[in-house]
């Protein structure tokens, strides 16, 4: 451990790593009394996000009319949108940053303590700690997020002012399309109902900052991963974990199936279930399937592909040890026939032993290990919990694929007119 404590007196303040701690929305909420991980502050989190969101848009709904008396496009209650987003997205974001950051920073701290990493590269992997630490601490990326959450809100809401067709958002005047000028968005943001204009001053990019948030924590831990993969690694082949002894990586990979669950409820199903509800889709059109099946599919391997940049060093190492494995397995083994066929021959069987039968059993049963060595650091077993992840979102869709039971039928229905 002497090279682990003359490194952390190189950089001292570079422990423990996080993709969290300190950045722009952290110090936010330290500020507003709510900056810990305890469960506590976590529900005020999520009631004070939805309180802001959900909750005002309701109250301006009802202030303005655009309630259970219009119909369902123009009755905000009946945006199943803005529940999956507000009551059950943001919430499950404020959750996963406690488990991932968590599980990111465990990982973290084996990469040091196990051995993995080269002893002459501790320093360099505390210096990658530290720059991880400038880079979120910076503010610009925040900022950046913020204005292209605005500019996103904008570009799908601006066009809807100008649609002839009344929401929730905005009203029907019978302004007749036009060119887009400055006098012609005054009018059409005219237009704007009390619960449209919070919808695009606050609520919209707020929730398109969050998820572009999430992207900069993710490219940031790829970043690191990258940074960690081109160090010198002490991988074992025969380790327990089948990975070289880096098999920790799986477990906080897997975590970030939170981001999938919660980005699936906030934007994929209520995308999907308003072409089918609302502009009469079927699952068999490309639009539906397609963004289902693209999100099932390529938000795990999203997840999946940057483990694969420590597969040239797992392969090595797993090359290596079967080349050496298979040398002394042939030398054993030689051994071993000639000792038994000996004993065989002469008649001296006292000359066998029960303990080179256990040896050469047990070299076989390493070199058999190895063999199986994955040469990436993920497994079935993580992978099919990061496409659960992914399908769980698309449950709703169940009664546009599958016939379900009368009963069960009814009691969805009854369910739906408790919204109307």
């Amino acid at each position: 451990m002497a090279h682990l404590q003359a490194a952390h007196s190189e950089y001292p303040d570079n422990i423990p790593f996080s993709l969290f701690e300190g950045d722009f929305l952290t110090r936010f909420f330290q500020r507003i009394g709510m900056g810990s991980y305890r469960t506590g502050d976590l529900v005020k989190r999520g009631l004070y996000l939805i309180a802001l969101t959900w909750g005002v848009l309701a109250v301006l709904a009802i202030w303005s009319g655009v309630h259970w008396t219009r119909p369902r496009g123009q009755n905000f209650f009946f945006d199943f949108a803005a529940y999956g987003q507000l009551i059950i997205g943001l919430p499950m974001f404020v959750v996963a940053e406690r488990v991932i950051d968590w599980q990111t920073r465990e990982a973290s701290r084996c990469f040091l303590t196990t051995g993995v990493v080269e002893v002459g590269d501790a320093a360099r992997l505390l210096r990658i700690n530290w720059k991880l630490k400038q880079l979120r601490h910076a503010i610009w990326p925040d900022l950046l997020c913020i204005i292209i959450g605005y500019a996103i809100t904008a570009a799908w809401m601006i066009p809807e002012m100008d649609n002839g067709r009344p929401t929730w958002h905005a009203t029907d005047l019978n302004i007749q399309p036009q060119p887009m000028t400055w006098q012609s968005l005054h009018e059409m943001l005219q237009r704007l109902t009390l619960p449209g204009a919070w919808e695009l001053i606050f609520v919209g990019p707020l929730t398109t900052y969050w998820w572009l948030r999430w992207s900069v924590k993710v490219l940031l831990w790829t970043w690191y991963l990258y940074q960690v993969s081109n160090l010198r690694l002490n991988l074992v082949p025969s380790h327990p974990d089948s990975t070289g002894g880096i098999g920790f990586l799986s477990d906080a990979q897997t975590k970030f199936g939170w981001i999938i669950l919660a980005y699936g409820v906030s934007y994929v199903a209520p995308t999907i279930l308003y072409k089918l509800k609302f502009e009469g889709a079927t699952v068999f059109v490309t639009s539906v399937w397609g963004y289902a099946a693209s999100f099932v599919v390529g938000a795990p391997l999203l997840f999946t592909l940057p483990l694969f940049m420590f597969t040239r060093q797992l392969s090595q190492a797993k090359a290596r040890a079967l080349e050496v494995f298979q040398e002394r397995s042939m030398e054993r083994a030689k051994a071993f026939e000639e000792k038994w066929l000996k004993a065989c021959t002469s008649g001296h069987y006292e000359l066998m032993s029960g303990g080179d039968l256990a040896g050469l059993d047990a070299l076989n049963r390493v070199y058999d290990h190895i063999h199986k060595m994955r040469v990436v650091p993920f497994d079935l077993r993580s992978f099919s919990e990061l496409v659960g992840s992914a399908l769980g979102p698309m449950v709703p869709l169940l009664p546009y694929i599958v016939d379900i039971p009368e009963p069960l039928l009814k009691a969805i229905e009854e369910g739906k007119k408790l919204l109307r």
